[in-house]
């Protein structure tokens, strides 16, 4: 969005006389920015816009629509100093997380623009005993998305959706959260910069009433929304009384078994990476920690070692982990800690909001030992800087405890045994999970990223997450063109007969 474009856009929110709402950088609480709520009128203009310029964009070939994608990502490269100012900005996130972000955008955008094609070619399909046909698969673009994206990751969990929607040929309208309106407002300065068509990607900044708008328009064929379960679930209801197809990419609760034979150095850098990078606000972050009886006194004693080691503060301190995105979670993850403290549980580290930052939304890096499993942090998604850990003393046990939750979306599992982790994994009701490892197959591009139970429905990423996105068509062609086939009109005594032959020599 150039300068000219900007100011219009500006004259015409004063016109119009729109409500707005206020962008803060909650590590310092300074004012950011403010922006509109774009109601149903202007949401409609702005769908209308993408409807039709989806018509062109949709009919270019997948190997025009990966370059496009390919100027996007470098143009991203190019400005990624600028996006990761705004992102700190508005999130409160540490420079190296913004980084990451943008680290991890542009190896999703390649995967897209090298492979995309190929997964989008029309696919051939066995005729089976009809050898007088053929058979194939085409992907068509459906049209308009919807995406409707959180606060926690604005640029990664926009990003993603808007390069595979693009890819496969669809326009899309973003409604970012009003927490960090302005990553995905840059985003649209970048996309412009890099020449991408007019109107295949724009951006309605508002609150749940522009994001209903998107919903319940006949003019977006597919919804893509990144968020609590909650809303998830009504956006779900919305869409299935419309008959509309939804991406829904939810909360979770994600265990970590560290089993008695795991190498626990490298396992307890990762819980502690896994669990308060970000300030814990990923929704694949280590969240339950389920460690073996014989290992966890020494586990203990490795975090409380190294969580001393992790410094909290702002962006200019070069910090690890930084402040909470907005105070609302900040008031949720008070109360799960406040509440173990009021039932007797232990906690080894942290447990108190961050004094030295009165103005900010700092928790201090926290881990706590609990035994009750009713518990608001051992079974809500707490979704700050918070390890809930628990014993146990049997992998039958291990397992039970990692599956009882409304949630299933990450998790995983360690030992040197890789035999045995992956015997376990496989009995994890989670949509994705990590052997050795956390939160890292997220950064896979041909791995499907999606979850189970309430943290979701559907995929996103890899082939699969590609052709989410598209329609998907069978055809059946014939070979020959006779004048007629054997079961057509007219039916005869002498037909059926072959018929009940044919059905007992092949399938009998």
């Amino acid at each position: 969005m150039n300068a000219g474009t900007v100011e219009t856009a500006e004259r015409r929110r004063v016109a119009a006389n729109l409500e707005e709402f206020i962008n803060r950088n909650p590590a310092t609480g300074e004012e950011i920015g403010r922006h509109p709520v774009l109601m149903a009128g202007e949401v409609e203009a702005l769908l209308e816009r993408a409807e039709k310029a989806s018509v062109s964009w949709g009919a270019l070939p997948a190997k025009e629509r990966a370059k496009h994608l390919r100027r996007f990502r470098k143009q991203i490269v190019r400005d990624m100093d600028e996006i990761v100012d705004t992102i700190c900005a508005e999130t409160g996130k540490t420079k190296m997380d913004g980084v990451f972000e943008i680290f991890t955008v542009a190896e999703h955008v390649k995967y897209m623009e090298k492979y995309g094609p190929s997964y989008l070619k029309d696919e051939p399909r066995s005729t089976g005993l009809y050898k007088n046909k053929k058979a194939w698969v085409t992907f068509q673009p459906k049209g308009v998305i919807g995406i409707i994206s959180p606060w926690n990751y604005p640029f990664i969990l926009t990003a993603g959706p808007i390069a595979q929607a693009l890819m496969a040929g669809n326009t899309v309208v973003v409604k970012p959260s009003e927490v960090t309106p302005a990553t995905t407002l840059k985003m649209r300065e970048i996309a412009d910069r890099a020449g991408l068509p007019a109107d295949v990607f724009l951006v309605a900044t508002g609150d749940g009433r522009t994001g209903q708008a998107i919903v319940e328009s006949p003019r977006t064929k597919m919804i893509c929304f990144t968020g609590s379960t909650a809303t998830g679930r009504k956006i779900a209801e919305i869409c299935g009384r419309m008959l509309k197809p939804v991406l829904l990419e939810l909360g979770g609760k994600d265990p970590m078994i560290v089993l008695d034979d795991a190498p626990l150095e490298r396992a307890t850098h990762a819980a502690l990476w896994g669990g308060m990078s970000n300030s814990g606000q990923t929704c694949i972050s280590v969240e339950r920690v389920l460690v073996h009886e014989k290992v966890k006194d020494r586990f203990i004693e490795l975090l409380q070692k190294n969580i001393v080691n992790l410094k909290q503060g702002v962006q200019s301190e070069h910090p690890s982990v930084g402040s909470m995105a907005f105070d609302k979670q900040l008031g949720i993850v008070l109360d799960h800690i406040d509440e173990a403290k009021s039932k007797g549980a232990r906690i080894v580290a942290g447990g108190n909001r961050n004094e030295r930052y009165p103005r900010g939304l700092f928790i201090e890096p926290t881990i706590v030992v609990v035994n009750d499993s009713n518990l608001k942090v051992w079974k809500d998604e707490t979704f700050g800087p918070v390890i809930a850990l628990r014993t146990f003393s049997t992998d039958a046990e291990a397992i039970d405890m990692a599956n009882d939750s409304v949630y299933g979306l990450n998790g995983s599992v360690w030992s040197k045994n890789k035999g045995r982790a992956r015997k376990i994994a496989r009995q994890i009701r989670s949509g994705c999970l990590c052997i050795n490892d956390v939160m890292a197959n997220y950064i896979l591009s041909d791995l499907p990223f999606g979850g189970q139970k309430e943290s979701g429905m559907g995929r996103v990423y890899g082939r699969e997450g590609l052709r989410a996105f598209t329609d998907l068509q069978s055809v059946m062609e014939d070979r020959f063109t006779m004048t007629r086939e054997l079961w057509w009109f007219p039916y005869s005594e002498k037909i059926e007969n072959l018929f009940r032959k044919a059905t007992r020599l092949l399938f009998g």
